[in-house]
């Protein structure tokens, strides 16, 4: 198997914030639906001022749902960091290489994966990550600007070719 694409990257706070920050602020559904809260807590505080008729609730509620993911964010990046100190002590480097058959990651602790593109459901971009979601909610990341063979923009065309469906920038 020739090797098409290698990347390398550290697993550390910037790289947690930054797919976590996809997952919870900039997804679609999310989006829609901070959208909708935006929207009946404004409604809600018009009919307060200009009608004199409000509803409590949404003045509690919305301003709630709006803070759950901001918490999960803040949570998730900690557990991430706060995981790899403790059971390795220090920041994991990943090393990545990817064939016509398959992705196969080691990384510093020892630890080998590899999965078959069939089992790859999207890749979705981020500002300086591509990260495959895998049918079974896993990701493999890849950083952007660390491709050791091949570039990023090549990486897109050969995902497409693999069949996978890939999102964002």
């Amino acid at each position: 198997m020739d090797i098409l694409f290698e990347n390398s990257y550290i697993r550390n706070k910037k790289l947690a914030k930054e797919i976590y920050r996809y997952y919870y602020f900039k997804r679609k559904i999310y989006i829609f639906s901070y959208v909708m809260l935006g929207f009946f807590f404004t409604k809600n505080l018009l009919s307060a001022i200009f009608l004199n008729s409000y509803s409590l609730i949404v003045f509690i509620v919305a301003p709630l749902c709006a803070l759950v993911p901001v918490y999960c964010y803040i949570c998730q990046v900690n557990a991430m960091i706060q995981r790899d100190n403790e059971i390795h002590g220090k920041e994991i480097e990943v090393n990545t290489v990817v064939t016509d058959e398959f992705i196969q990651s080691t990384s510093s602790t020892g630890g080998v994966s590899k999965v078959e593109f069939d089992k790859i459901k999207t890749a979705i971009q981020t500002k300086n990550l591509i990260l495959l979601h895998s049918k079974a909610n896993l990701i493999y990341i890849f950083a952007k600007d660390a491709f050791n063979i091949g570039g990023k923009e090549e990486f897109v065309t050969f995902l497409k070719t693999k069949g996978i469906k890939v999102i964002g920038k």
